[in-house]
């Protein structure tokens, strides 16, 4: 099998990840072929090259970041000529390797990308956006937007229920309308989450039963209201949990939102995108991913 590793170039000079790398050359006896992202625009063009080139497995060494970046150009190739996608989890919150299973140890992590197997997997669709993880809104995304990186290296997961305590009390909540099929509701939601994958912003639990692999989102609101809709009360798992303890799930496969106050920014895997509409849905099985045996985020794991 042609392997090639996309490598997040801020990592470039990481110790641990080029040790990583050589012991992989070393032991496993070929020399694995790594390309080096500069920027959001090297993706696409690195992952035609990939293609062109015969490259079976393309492994994305980088954050949650990085993966949404090779998600959405793989997602650009037809499905039959797509690479499968392995993951080298080098960033600072790698929240979808985490609830993967996928070890922290860039050793063990790139073994685990190159000698493992590939499964199906969904992917979600935002407009013309894809993600692999979580499109989260509102309370959840100022969270993972305005902790101070510093602040993260300092304390943690524990860093976000600090920005979270300081921003509770000046937050408005989310007003607008959220359409399931042909039922509709307005209300207003502290946090939105489509979720493929089960966290987000570091470590906060969000779908705690979500699959990879059912063809279905975990839409998760923080919400006074009641929307008309079968929903499971779930409670509180995480850092947003215990700041937002009303918490209520429903699974779909389409979901649109439109905020009653025009342009909203939400994180997709982390990364920021704005529209003043949201139409989410979800492609069953796009995307053979490699994941450890042992994973969570199957069905039948």
């Amino acid at each position: 099998m042609k392997i090639r590793l996309i490598l997040n170039g801020s990592k470039r000079d990481r110790q641990d990840v080029q040790e990583a790398i050589t012991w992989i050359r070393q032991h496993h006896f070929f020399a694995l072929d790594v390309r080096y992202s500069e920027s959001p625009e090297d993706f696409p063009l690195l992952v035609t090259d990939a293609v062109e080139n015969g490259v079976e497995r393309l492994i994305a060494g980088g954050g949650d970041g990085t993966l949404n970046l090779t998600v959405n150009a793989l997602m650009a190739i037809p499905k039959e000529k797509r690479p499968e996608l392995g993951i080298f989890p080098i960033g600072t919150a790698n929240d979808f390797a985490t609830a993967a299973f996928i070890p922290e140890n860039p050793r063990q992590a790139l073994i685990t990308a190159i000698d493992c197997c590939s499964v199906p997997i969904d992917i979600g669709q935002v407009n013309e956006r894809h993600f692999l993880n979580v499109a989260s809104g509102g309370f959840g995304a100022v969270i993972t937007a305005e902790t101070p990186p510093e602040l993260k290296q300092m304390l943690g997961g524990a860093a976000y229920l600090l920005t979270g305590v300081l921003k509770l009390f000046e937050f408005t909540p989310i007003q607008g309308k959220m359409c399931v099929g042909d039922q509709c509701f307005e209300g207003s939601a502290y946090a939105i989450a489509v979720c493929n994958a089960r966290q987000a912003g570091g470590g906060m639990v969000l779908a705690p039963n979500a699959y990879v692999d059912d063809g279905q989102f975990d839409v998760v609101l923080y919400t006074l209201d009641s929307p008309p809709i079968p929903e499971d009360l779930a409670p509180p798992s995480s850092v947003l949990g215990w700041i937002l303890p009303f918490k209520k799930i429903f699974r779909v496969q389409e979901v649109t939102f439109i905020p009653e106050e025009g342009v909203r920014q939400i994180n997709l895997d982390g990364e920021p995108y704005e529209a003043d509409r949201f139409e989410f849905r979800i492609h069953p099985q796009a995307l053979n991913v490699v994941l450890p045996p042992n994973t969570p985020l199957l069905q039948e794991a």
